[in-house]
């Protein structure tokens, strides 16, 4: 879809055009590299990269419009005269307009889907999959944008970024709408919302399904964090562009972090797993009972019974459950069809993924990088075994070096053996990394676990746990789920912890 200059600017009063309003724009970029013919290149500066820098590279490339800081403009355009034949558009800032612009060049698609956002430390995966599954089974066939793939409706692709940049989301939102989706699942990082990568996508639903230590390395302190998750109830708010009415909350108030949070004026459906004192809960869990084979739930809706049969196992996945069944609640679907609905999904990739060993021990991997997350699978496992929880984990170089000594308490306090292993080290050194997690580890003066060991090298840390399990045990593999790959310096190593395993099994097999 094409728009002039001067139509796709419109919505704006704050952004002023210098030179031909009447050019033809027909796509946003905010990568120089992204650039083609008839394309408004909007220069944002980030964290890693300045886009004013590259105003002469999107030129070259095609650009029909610049999309510059108007603070920035004059110095601009005296460094870099030869630009002054393109159309220039300036801001009193550019972070968001990305989004913003594209929205508007691919027509607003969202408010021809029933669009679910899904944000929280934990969860954001494995929700986001459920309400997927759960929309299509109810006849809204459902896309998905999120950290292991995207999928448009007709074609799947690994995800580069949970949360991908303005332009390429509401592309993907018109593919979804071109190929006949309905409705879509989307997980919203707390970077992209602190970015404004979504702009002004409008959600039907925003989820907040907890709030635990992560990305403090960005975000600073956990106030800091909590206020960047919170950005998505804005996504809800009602707006002259918006195009649809206002949005529901679906918040978990059996977070204390979350139980406070003010929605405002805001439609909400609270959901909550444990009980909760002090605040009407809408969907509550009353009981769970938990296996290797499933979970069942039995649950209140507004004083409702319901249950729901998940082949999904894990104490966690109580709380993805009912945060998707809250989603389907407060898209107003009927609640026996929305149980009904989940008991479809088997595994996400990645998500506590089950892979039988010899000798009846079972792996399982899981995307647990968070002491949070690394706690909840390993206490999910010590309900399912009358055995030993083993665990193999470590963490990602470059980012919140404070959770290091934490995932290694957690793994002396819920594991009974542990190997610390390298995760993504990228530019640190993976021995320096996993002697920060093994001091945690030392620092439990009673540790549960009776041994730890380092073993840098992933592949070896894998094969010797697995070697050490028995009948009846069960190893955790955390840390990196569904990813097939290592950051290693500025390399990308083929690395696939699923893979690895499946290869022991069957070299063990091979043995027999």
């Amino acid at each position: 879809m094409g728009l002039t200059l001067a139509q796709l600017c419109s919505p704006w009063l704050d952004l002023q055009i210098h030179g031909d309003a009447s050019r033809e724009i027909t796509a946003v970029a905010e990568d120089s590299r992204r650039v083609e013919p008839g394309t408004a290149f909007v220069a944002v500066s980030g964290s890693g990269a300045d886009g004013h820098d590259y105003l002469a590279r999107a030129v070259e490339a095609g650009a029909s419009a610049l999309v510059v800081d108007r603070a920035r403009w004059p110095e601009i355009r005296a460094a870099l005269p030869d630009l002054d034949p393109v159309a220039w558009v300036t801001a009193s800032c550019t972070r968001g307009l990305p989004a913003r612009l594209a929205r508007e060049i691919e027509g607003r698609p969202e408010t021809h889907l029933a669009a679910v956002g899904v944000t929280g430390t934990n969860g954001k995966t494995t929700t986001a999959f459920l309400v997927q599954s759960l929309l299509a089974r109810l006849g809204q066939p459902c896309g998905l944008l999120g950290t292991i793939r995207y999928d448009d409706g007709r074609e799947q692709v690994p995800a580069p970024l949970t949360t991908p940049g303005g332009p390429v989301l509401f592309r993907w939102l018109q593919r979804m709408v071109d190929t006949g989706c309905r409705a879509v699942a989307m997980e919203v990082s707390s970077h992209a919302l602190d970015q404004e990568r979504p702009g002004d996508l409008a959600l039907d639903v925003a989820v907040l399904t907890n709030l635990g230590r992560d990305h403090l390395d960005y975000h600073g302190d956990m106030a800091a964090y909590l206020a960047a998750k919170a950005r998505i109830l804005e996504l809800l708010q009602p707006d002259a562009r918006r195009g649809k009415p206002m949005g529901t909350a679906v918040v978990n108030v059996g977070d204390p972090a979350l139980a406070s949070l003010d929605v405002g004026e805001l439609p909400v459906v609270r959901y909550a797993t444990e009980a909760v004192t002090g605040m009407p809960v809408d969907l509550s869990v009353r009981s769970a009972r938990l296996t290797l084979q499933g979970t069942r739930l039995d649950l209140a809706w507004r004083g409702c019974p319901l249950a729901i049969e998940s082949p999904l196992v894990g104490r966690f996945n109580v709380e993805n459950l009912t945060a998707a069944l809250a989603t389907g609640l407060a898209l107003g679907h009927d609640p026996d069809a929305c149980v009904e609905a989940l008991a479809g999904l088997d595994q996400v990739p990645g998500r506590l993924e089950r892979i039988a060993l010899p000798a009846g021990a079972l792996a399982v991997v899981d995307y647990a990088h968070t002491h949070d997350a690394l706690a909840a699978v390993l206490s999910a496992c010590r309900e399912l075994t009358v055995r030993r929880v083993l665990v193999v984990f470590g963490c990602g170089g470059d980012r919140d070096r404070g959770k290091r000594p934490l995932m290694g308490r957690v793994a002396a306090e819920l594991a009974d053996r542990v190997w610390i292993t390298s995760d993504n080290p990228r530019s640190e050194d993976p021995d320096v990394i996993c002697r920060a997690v093994a001091e945690g580890f030392d620092e439990v003066a009673s540790p549960r676990a009776d041994e730890r060991r380092v073993i840098v090298d992933r592949s070896d840390a894998i094969a010797a746990a697995l070697a050490d399990a028995a009948t009846g045990d069960v190893v955790v593999v955390a840390g990196k789920g569904h990813e097939d790959y290592q950051l290693v310096g500025d390399q990308v190593l083929h690395l696939d912890d699923r893979e690895i395993i499946r290869h022991w099994v069957a070299s063990e097999a091979g043995h027999d």
